[in-house]
């Protein structure tokens, strides 16, 4: 868990990584969205009559060519990710993060486009796809959010807790000894990235309920401990370095007093995200198998 210049660049090339895949995303769905606004803001019955009707219907070039591209964007998100992470000949291949948040990036785009295919009309199998869809993609976001909370390599791989604690004692070092933090005030700043109970006492939504409390808190803590340091005249560098140390420190020590709870939450998500995965894939078959069996065809 070593930083320096390197660890740096990496991470603003993340940064910079996953601007690009957000501002992708937006465009593609704006785009869409400000495309067929006039015909999706018509009255059902009166669609049939709209000029755009031909077109983005289910059916239409447009409207099919949604379902067809939403549809692939699924399959290879789940597929490319499922691939890397999986296979050993393509372990070397990247860094696994990069991989999850391009899967993240398909799986949600597509889902967006697959629901302009639909023309906001649910009923019958597609409800029942569509539903499940949702629920793909809500999972995913949780379990995207729990991922990111165990603590992780520069290669992506678990940290052990003796990695963990190597790095909480160097941070709490190098408050001390450069930043003159008192062990009281390091002790203090502990207590606030810990959860009120032991984390084994901890249900669910509670677990989640204090990890996102404390995620939103965290900006308001940290102003309150720039006014303190400001208060001293210390460098705009030195304030900078202090901020980026408490957070680090906050976020590892709420990590470490939770690592068993949430390896374990991580679990339980495999375990309800898979089967709604299942059904999605399921009915996705059978509804191109449908479509084709009635002859419909898009551009081939």
């Amino acid at each position: 868990m070593r930083r320096g210049t390197s660890g740096v660049s990496s991470g603003s090339g993340h940064a910079l990584y996953i601007a690009i895949l957000f501002s992708l995303g937006l465009v593609i769905v704006g785009i869409a969205a400000m495309y067929g606004a006039g015909y999706y803001l018509t009255p059902l019955s009166e669609r049939p009559f709209h000029p755009q009707y031909d077109l983005l219907k289910p059916t239409g070039l447009v409207g099919q060519g949604y379902g067809v591209v939403g549809s692939f964007m699924i399959l290879a998100g789940v597929g490319i990710y499922s691939a890397r992470k999986r296979l050993r000949i393509l372990s070397t291949l990247g860094k696994l993060k990069y991989f999850l948040e391009f899967h993240i990036f398909l799986c949600t785009t597509g889902p967006a486009l697959v629901l302009f295919h639909t023309t906001f009309k649910f009923g019958g199998l597609v409800a029942v796809s569509f539903w499940s869809m949702v629920a793909v993609v809500l999972s995913g976001l949780v379990g995207r959010y729990l991922y990111v909370q165990i603590p992780r390599g520069i290669q992506g791989n678990e940290l052990s807790m003796a990695e963990l604690n190597a790095r909480h004692a160097l941070l709490g070092e190098r408050l001390t000894n450069v930043h003159g933090v008192p062990r009281e005030l390091l002790t203090r700043i502990d207590a606030l990235a810990r959860p009120p109970r032991p984390a084994a006492e901890l249900s669910t939504g509670q677990t989640l309920k204090f990890l996102l409390l404390s995620d939103l808190q965290r900006g308001r803590r940290l102003r309150a401990l720039v006014r303190g340091v400001r208060a001293r005249n210390a460098e705009h560098a030195a304030v900078r370095e202090f901020l980026g140390l408490v957070s680090e420190r906050l976020v590892l020590t709420r990590r470490i007093a939770l690592l068993a709870r949430l390896r374990s939450l991580f679990t339980l998500w495999h375990v309800i995200h898979l089967p709604f995965s299942i059904i999605m894939l399921i009915i996705f078959l059978v509804h191109v198998g449908v479509a084709i069996a009635f002859g419909y065809r898009w551009i081939f």
